[in-house]
């Protein structure tokens, strides 16, 4: 889970899950699934600013976190959470960095 950062903008928060992506690379054996979890609710309060920690920052922040031999990782994806309160946008922002098929 990389959400409920209080960071205050996109660029921090992007830097903070790429930090956390590698870190979770590092500690997770190659045979073991490792999801990213992108923020896909809309709320601010203290710890989550709905600006900052966006579906679109998650997944270039997760980008970021990949390189060299875990670029080509197989058991590692991200995922929506929570899926329900994902708007339209959060789904485009999804499919349009991480790549999955419209």
């Amino acid at each position: 889970m990389s959400y409920d950062t209080a960071m205050p903008m996109e660029s921090l928060y992007g830097g903070y899950v790429a930090q956390q992506t590698r870190l979770a690379l590092e500690a997770t054996p190659r045979g073991t699934d490792l999801l990213m979890s992108l923020p896909a609710f809309h709320t601010d309060d203290i710890g989550h600013h709905e600006s900052a920690e966006t579906v679109a920052a998650a997944v270039r922040g997760a980008r970021l976190g990949l390189n060299g031999e875990d670029a080509r990782r197989e058991r590692f994806g991200v995922a929506l959470y929570v899926d329900f309160a994902a708007t339209p946008g959060d789904w485009a922002a999804y499919r349009r960095d991480w790549g999955a098929p419209n």
